[in-house]
């Protein structure tokens, strides 16, 4: 049986390569084999300008997957359906609705997905539009989490995130999804922003995959705002998964990357960039 290559390509982020555009947003760029996949959609428009300078055709995914619906991940959703009409999308259950960041001292912010990418979304014909509720496999060997169980004491959504500019409901975020690859030397997972929390996410693909070998993580880990305890658990936990490579990007903070480094090690933890590309293994 032919092995399939995995090959994730970090598309917004940042941080970008000489040449490239950054944003505060995300999005990457699956291949595996000849199959093709959109990871998020970043928020102003850095990923179009990104994937044109790159040489990747956005025209040729077969699916979009959404981490979650917040602005910085789907702000160009309708000019990515607008160049391709025939990828499946995948989302999460509640991605939609409104939200809000209440921080103290400073104006309440509308974090929610953008009203144009929500009516773009609302004209996706129905047999190409998936809102998850559990996890889902794209293809053999990689799945979509869906939701993802909150388990741990020490992890949160990592920020004052509501549902009302009133700051009364608390937004868990639970449309917050990732993805995984079951790779011969171990799961790789990309992340959006992890707002369900990285060790609540790496134990539950663990629960669905049933692979306990991690070789790395890819993405967001909304450690921004983590106080020392939690980052101190965290790295605990990322010790005693001994994973080959750890890329964090966009929301996990210049603070706790540096940290993550001086815990785990230089040559595992390097700092994602747009234009990154990480082969990251074969799947049978």
């Amino acid at each position: 049986m032919t092995k399939l290559p995995v090959k994730i390509t970090v598309l917004v982020d940042y941080e970008a390569a000489e040449g490239l555009e950054t944003e505060h947003g995300f999005a990457a760029w699956v291949e595996v084999g000849d199959h093709n996949i959109l990871f998020d959609t970043g928020q102003t428009g850095a990923m179009q300008a990104n994937t044109a300078r790159l040489g990747i055709k956005l025209n040729q995914a077969e699916a979009l997957v959404l981490s979650h619906g917040h602005f910085d991940h789907t702000g160009t959703l309708p000019d990515f359906l607008a160049e391709n009409e025939a990828a499946q999308v995948y989302l999460a259950h509640g991605a939609h609705i409104d939200r809000y960041s209440c921080k103290p001292g400073t104006p309440v912010r509308s974090i929610g997905m953008p009203e144009k990418s929500r009516q773009a979304l609302a004209r996706i014909p129905a047999e190409r539009l998936h809102e998850l509720k559990a996890p889902h496999y794209l293809l053999p060997g990689v799945g979509i989490t869906g939701p993802v169980p909150r388990i741990t004491s020490f992890e949160d959504v990592g920020g004052p995130f509501f549902l009302d500019p009133d700051n009364r409901e608390d937004d868990s975020i639970k449309d917050d999804q990732s993805m995984w690859f079951e790779t011969d030397e171990g799961l790789v997972i990309l992340l959006g922003c992890c707002h369900a929390g990285l060790v609540n996410t790496l134990e539950y693909i663990r629960k669905i995959s049933g692979i306990r070998k991690l070789r790395g993580i890819i993405g967001g880990m909304h450690l921004v705002n983590a106080n020392q305890q939690r980052l101190d658990q965290t790295f605990d936990e990322m010790k005693n998964w001994q994973p080959e490579f750890l890329v964090p990007c966009h929301c996990t903070g210049q603070n706790a990357a540096e940290q993550m480094q001086q815990a785990i090690g230089c040559g595992i933890v390097k700092t994602g960039y747009a234009g990154m590309v990480i082969n990251a293994g074969r799947m049978s």
